[in-house]
């Protein structure tokens, strides 16, 4: 390394790094240039010189997104959550600025205003991705032995308010009346019938529902086994196609109850044939479409005159309506494919409520009623 005066009186630090490029760099004093010269022999005699890249953030989600899309692993609508983080959070806030230059306090500016966007939930999830983003940077790209920022970046606090909005009410569920009359608002071993029986009785997801097979139904065990679902795929195959449970809870066995299995068994007999052998499908053998399945269902409700949920509330029935008989939450848990009971506690929280005299029940057993 080497510092030269020039003829405008600045000094020139002239140095190569650990791979032999060159670069120069121009101070307006001598002890600039000195600090700076000792900085650089540092760096490259560790080998940890970084050279200086003009790849924004931009730039770099872009290729992030590519090699997610490129891998053929993820679901469409995964990919498509990433490119509504990207598009409408990173690059309006973040896309621009050079990538090796961004700081935590850029990161967390931006993220407070995403959570004023949309919501502190939300906000985290694009923080996530900012943070895979800036991995694959320090893996292969400018941000090589540099901190993550998005990382180091603090997560937006989830208030109460938000944590509430995530448990279902009595509002949203039907009591047992009201499911009564709905089933029995549509006509025996018909589509709408098992339809609802299945999502209400069952619990499966509105994907799981769409996407069952008759090979995962065993009449005679009376036996139902949740193994795919129907997912959106983007353009090709229709926009639909199967993938399987997101987790190993989601692979589960359920016990079908006799007045659904005879429903069953008399709906396979009308049931119209289809590539994939599905329960429920179009006359022309297509997967049944989520629009169509809600339309079947707002029909059923009308036919019933009662108030009107979706397909989606109907798993929110069948977990309300096993809780309020006292069945435990780690096999109501189970059954939902949830990923652990916390999960069930959280959303149910208003149907598993003890209303026990514990203190009561503690003093009488201590005492035997003899005060």
């Amino acid at each position: 390394m080497a510092i030269n005066r020039t003829a405008a009186e600045t000094y020139v630090v002239d140095w190569r790094d650990q791979a032999g490029r060159r670069f120069r760099k121009t101070f307006s004093t001598h002890r600039e240039a000195i600090d700076y010269e000792k900085d650089m022999v540092a760096q490259v005699s560790r080998g940890d010189f970084i050279p200086p890249s003009k790849e924004t953030v931009g730039e770099r989600a872009e290729k992030w997104h590519n090699r997610k899309a490129d891998a053929g692993s993820y679901r469409f609508a995964t990919l498509q959550n990433w490119r509504t983080h990207i598009e409408k959070y990173i690059v309006p806030l973040l896309g621009e600025l050079r990538i090796q230059e961004v700081s935590v306090e850029d990161v967390e500016t931006a993220a407070a205003q995403w959570a004023r966007m949309t919501s502190a939930h939300t906000a985290n999830k694009v923080l996530t991705t900012l943070t895979a983003i800036f991995k694959l940077a320090q893996r292969t790209g400018p941000l090589q032995q540099k901190a993550n920022v998005a990382q180091l970046a603090e997560r937006i606090k989830i208030s109460n308010e938000e944590d509430k909005d995530e448990e279902v009410t009595p509002e949203e569920v039907y009591c047992q009346e009201e499911l009564n009359t709905l089933i029995l608002a549509t006509a025996p071993g018909s589509l709408e019938r098992v339809l609802i029986m299945v999502a209400a009785l069952c619990g499966l997801r509105i994907g799981e529902v769409l996407g069952l097979a008759w090979p995962a139904i065993d009449l005679k065990a009376n036996k139902l086994h949740v193994r795919q679902g129907l997912i959106d795929t983007g353009k090709a195959n229709g926009g639909r196609g199967f993938g399987k449970p997101k987790s190993k809870k989601g692979r589960r066995t359920l016990n079908l109850p006799q007045e659904l299995a005879h429903e069953l068994k008399v709906w396979k007999l009308k049931c119209p044939p289809s590539e994939h052998d599905l329960v429920f499908a179009t006359v022309e053998g297509k997967p049944l479409h989520r629009k169509g399945a809600a339309h079947i269902l707002d029909q059923a409700i009308a036919a019933a005159e009662i108030k009107r949920l979706t397909l989606h509330k109907l798993r929110h029935t069948f977990a309300s309506l096993l809780l309020a008989r006292g069945v435990p939450i780690p096999k109501v848990s189970k059954l939902l494919g949830h990923r652990d009971s916390i999960i069930t506690m959280k959303t149910y929280a208003h149907f598993v409520e003890d209303k026990r005299n514990d203190e009561q029940e503690l003093a009488t057993s201590i005492l035997g009623g003899k005060l």
